[in-house]
C-alpha cells in the first residue's frame, strides 16, 4: 500500500492519486483501503510517513560508523543527496505542493514535515554524536537540509544535471562541517 501510494504520487501527482487507484495497485480492495484511510489526504501522508521511517532506519543503519567525523558527515551528505533525488522526496513534494492549495491536506501536511523533521534530527543525533552538542551543529544541519532539499527539487526538472552544484555545494558544506567538529576529534 505505501509503495503504491508513493508510485502514484510520483506518477501522477497529488490531483491524479485516489484511494481507488491506490488500492487496485496495491492489490487491496477499495473498502479495505477506507476503512483505514478514509480519505487521500490521510492515506498520501501516512504512506509518506511509513516511507520516511523505513528510509530513516536504512539510511541510519547504512551510514559509516568509523572514521574521521568531517569524512563521516562527507559519506552522510553524500547518501542524502541521493536519498533526497528519490521518489519518497518526490512524493513528498506532490503532496506539499498540493497543501499549498488544499485546506484539508495542509494540516496533515504540517505534521509529516514535523514528523520528518524529528526522524532527521534523531538520525543525526544517532550517527554524529560527538557533532550534535556543538553549538554550530543545528545550523549546519539546517543549511545541509536547505542545501540537498534546493538541489533535488533542481533536479527534478528534466534533463537536469545537479552533479556540478552538489560537488560546489557540498565543499562549502564540509568546510562548515569542520568549524563545528571539536579539534581534538578532526
Amino acid at each position: 500500500m505505501v509503495e503504491a501510494t508513493v508510485g502514484l504520487l510520483v506518477e501522477h501527482g497529488y490531483g491524479g492519486t485516489s484511494i481507488r487507484l491506490a488500492a487496485e495497485r496495491a492489490g487491496v480492495s477499495l473498502g479495505a483501503l477506507q476503512h483505514h484511510f478514509p480519505t487521500k489526504a490521510e492515506l498520501s501522508v501516512e504512506a509518506l510517513r511509513h516511507a520516511s521511517r523505513s528510509l530513516a532506519r536504512e539510511f541510519v543503519a547504512a551510514a559509516p560508523v568509523d572514521g574521521d567525523t568531517v569524512e563521516r558527515f562527507a559519506a552522510i551528505l553524500d547518501r542524502l543527496f541521493v536519498v533526497f533525488q528519490g521518489s519518497t522526496f518526490a512524493a513528498a513534494v506532490e503532496v506539499h505542493l498540493a497543501a499549498r492549495t488544499d485546506p484539508d491536506l495542509q494540516d496533515a501536511a504540517a505534521e509529516l514535515n514535523r514528523d520528518v523533521e524529528d526522524l532527521i534530527r534523531s538520525s543525526a543525533r544517532e550517527l554524529l554524536p560527538e557533532m550534535i552538542s556543538q553549538p554550530g551543529f543545528p545550523a549546519l544541519l539546517q543549511t545541509s537540509l536547505s542545501a540537498v532539499r534546493g538541489l533535488a527539487l533542481t533536479s527534478m526538472a528534466p534533463r537536469s544535471d545537479s552533479g556540478d552544484q552538489w560537488r560546489q555545494v557540498r565543499g562549502q558544506l564540509l568546510l562548515l562541517a569542520e568549524m563545528v567538529v571539536p579539534r581534538d576529534r578532526v
